[in-house]
C-alpha cells in the first residue's frame, strides 16, 4: 500500500490510506465488504491492504468480521473520530462519487467530468487547495434540476461546485478553445448513470 502522500489532503500516509479510508467509509462499495474486493476495486496491493486495515481496527477507525474465509471492514460508527473523518474524506476525496450520483438524478445528461484545479489535485498535482470544483455536464439537462442539485453539493462539500453545460455535438467537436483546454487537462470521468 506504498504510494506517495495524496495531495488533496497530506494528513494520511499514503495515497493507498486515503482511498481505502474513503471506499470504507463513504461505502463506496457494499457497507460491509470483504478485504480482497476493496484491494481490486481500488488497484491495491491485497496485502497491504490487509496490513492497513489491521492497523487502522487497532486504532478503532474500522471493525472487521469473518465470514467464511473473508474478512470484511466496515467503517466503525462508535468511533469519536467517525463523523469528522467522514466528512474529511468526503470533501477531499468524495466529489467523484458524490457529484456523480447527484448528477444521475438530472435527466438528459450524457456525461460529466471534473476538470481543472480539483481535478489537478486530485491526480497530485502541485499547487494551491482548490476554491471550487469545475464539472463539465455534456447533454441537456433541466437547467433549475441542475441548478439545485450544484447548490446542494456546494453546501454539501464545503467548495463551490460550478456546472458548464455543453452539448452532445460541441463536446464531440471540440474545436473551442474552452474544451481544447479542457481535454488536454486532467479530466476525472464521473458515473451519471441512473442509479438502478
Amino acid at each position: 500500500m506504498r504510494t506517495a502522500a495524496p495531495a488533496p489532503l497530506p494528513l494520511f500516509r499514503s495515497a493507498g490510506q486515503a482511498r481505502f479510508l474513503t471506499h470504507v467509509f463513504l461505502s463506496y462499495g457494499r457497507p460491509d465488504a470483504p478485504l480482497a474486493e476493496i484491494a481490486r476495486e481500488l488497484g491495491l496491493d491485497p496485502a497491504g491492504v490487509t496490513r492497513e486495515a489491521t492497523r487502522l481496527e487497532q486504532a478503532g477507525l474500522i471493525t472487521s468480521s469473518r465470514v467464511g474465509r473473508q474478512r470484511h471492514v466496515r467503517a466503525n460508527t462508535n468511533s469519536p473520530y467517525y463523523e469528522p473523518l467522514r466528512d474529511l474524506l468526503a470533501r477531499a476525496y468524495g466529489p467523484p462519487r458524490l457529484i456523480g450520483r447527484r448528477l444521475a438524478e438530472v435527466d438528459g445528461i450524457d456525461r460529466a467530468m471534473i476538470y481543472g484545479s480539483w481535478a489537478a489535485r486530485y491526480y497530485n498535482a502541485p499547487g494551491p487547495p482548490p476554491n471550487d470544483i469545475d464539472v463539465l455536464v455534456v447533454g441537456d439537462p433541466p437547467r433549475r434540476a441542475l441548478a439545485r442539485v450544484t447548490r446542494e453539493l456546494s453546501d454539501e462539500l464545503g467548495l463551490e461546485v460550478d456546472a458548464h453545460v455543453v452539448s452532445r455535438a460541441d463536446f464531440d467537436d471540440g474545436k473551442t478553445g474552452f474544451l481544447r483546454t479542457i481535454k488536454q487537462g486532467p479530466l476525472i470521468e464521473l458515473d451519471v448513470r441512473p442509479s438502478q
